[in-house]
């Protein structure tokens, strides 16, 4: 990737419009109307359409659910993506749904998809409107499902990226719809949404990514481990001081990182999945001030990434160190601005270095540095404000020590709660400690204070 970044000389993103791209394989069967319209409400099974643009190399999806307190900052993610836009090599294609909600990009309401297309044209939406619909829940996992398998066949491409744009809270879930009242999706529900959506399609999502606070952790991606190759997502929240929202994926991130792209094809150098994800961690860079964590996480390494930490729960649970290990645990970096469950949410390598410095108990010891071994193979690149999360090493777990009859939130509706002894040993741990009263199902708010509908 040295080779990419030393590009020269650099060529203008208009110019990449008109150069010739040996991608384009296969010409569209239809043409694009802008009422070719797909239904959102379910009743008949989905099949993938026909190509309305040529086949290429990229398609990159943003699915945002700007039916929210956030909904001019997620339409200004469109506009920056705007200065770079579609080439020969890459579709840029956006699913935004604003609802009843105002915003400064014009009058219309509820959801569209956007053909994003070059224009510099600042605090305005000038690209090609594919599709429009009426009232859309984003947080449906079968809304999720039928935008991917109407990308996937109306943009051909060689490689897939989705950037899931909007709130994020871990394992509690993520993308929100506050005119549905849906709350936001479960980890479960958007498993369900990338498995439906792989059955009709026959492709695995290349590259996932959350523009969404604290989704780089242990049980989100494991449940999305089958239906995605790479996550890409931040620990912490991407929020800055004063509870500003920064884009991360999207927006002047994602248009950098998709400009890069672009202009290696011009050099015939074929920029994959793993080298993608890493030029977004390099521009990620700029922001860490902003956005204190970014890491990518290879999900097929996620199974045995589970082991170890299973062995590790059965060890804790046969130690006699409970108190040391609930140190441990207590002092390892954590995220979410203290906003219950998310301050529970703990660094899985600080805090099995913690452990490693502190326990004595020789299988405990064992047990914590083969997850910090298997740690290294799973996480491939990770970024962090030194100043902000130094010891944070790319993917969070929950890890609360107070709770000894129900971890609350539905935790145990997690795949890796099913799979593993993890909430059996933390239950352990908390073992004799006080609950005033019943944890909640779901969460009363957002990571950054803002309720959750």
């Amino acid at each position: 990737m040295d080779s990419i970044k030393s590009f020269q000389p650099y060529m203008p993103a208009s110019e990449l419009d008109r150069t010739p791209s040996a991608a384009v394989s296969k010409e569209p069967k239809s043409s694009p109307e802008a009422k070719d319209q797909v239904s959102l409400s379910g009743g008949t099974e989905q099949k993938l359409p026909d190509p309305i643009k040529p086949h290429k190399k990229w398609l990159f999806m943003n699915y945002i659910a700007a039916d929210c307190n956030l909904t001019d900052f997620q339409l200004k993610n469109i506009d920056q993506q705007e200065q770079v836009g579609s080439d020969a090599n890459t579709h840029i294609v956006a699913y935004v749904d604003v609802g009843d909600q105002k915003n400064i990009m014009g009058d219309w309401k509820d959801c569209r998809t956007y053909y994003v297309t070059k224009d510099d044209t600042k605090d305005q939406l000038n690209s090609e409107v594919i599709q429009e619909f009426g009232k859309t829940n984003m947080a449906d996992p079968a809304t999720l499902t039928k935008f991917i398998v109407d990308a996937m066949g109306k943009f051909p491409s060689d490689y897939v990226c989705l950037v899931l744009n909007d709130h994020g809270g871990g394992f509690t879930g993520a993308m929100s719809d506050d005119g549905a009242k849906a709350g936001a999706m479960s980890m479960p529900d958007m498993k369900k949404a990338l498995s439906d959506a792989e059955k009709i399609t026959g492709k695995k999502i290349d590259v996932l990514g959350f523009d969404a606070c604290l989704m780089a952790e242990t049980e989100v991606a494991y449940e999305l481990k089958d239906h995605a190759n790479i996550l890409m997502a931040s620990e912490e929240t991407e929020n800055g001081p004063g509870w500003a929202y920064h884009t991360l994926l999207s927006g002047s991130n994602m248009a950098k990182a998709i400009e890069t792209v672009q202009q290696s094809s011009l050099y015939k150098i074929d920029v994959g999945p793993e080298e993608f994800a890493k030029i977004v961690v390099d521009v990620n860079k700029e922001n860490n001030a902003d956005i204190p964590t970014f890491s990518v996480t290879d999900l097929t390494q996620m199974d045995a990434f589970k082991d170890s930490l299973n062995d590790l729960a059965s060890s804790i649970q046969k130690s006699e160190e409970k108190e040391t290990i609930k140190q441990a645990i207590q002092n390892a970096e954590y995220y979410g601005q203290g906003w219950a469950p998310y301050g529970d949410i703990r660094d899985v390598g600080h805090m099995v270095d913690n452990i490693i410095s502190t326990a004595k108990d020789k299988e405990l010891v064992s047990s914590a540095k083969k997850v910090k071994a298997q740690l290294a193979k799973t996480v491939m690149y990770n970024q962090v404000n030194e100043k902000e999360h130094p010891q944070s090493q790319g993917l969070s777990i929950y890890a609360p020590t107070n709770k000894p009859n129900d971890l609350g939130y539905n935790y145990e509706q997690l795949q890796f709660a099913k799979d593993t002894q993890w909430d059996e040993m933390l239950k352990e741990l908390g073992i004799g400690s006080a609950q005033s009263e019943e944890t909640p199902k779901v969460p009363d708010v957002w990571p950054d204070g803002s309720k959750r509908i």
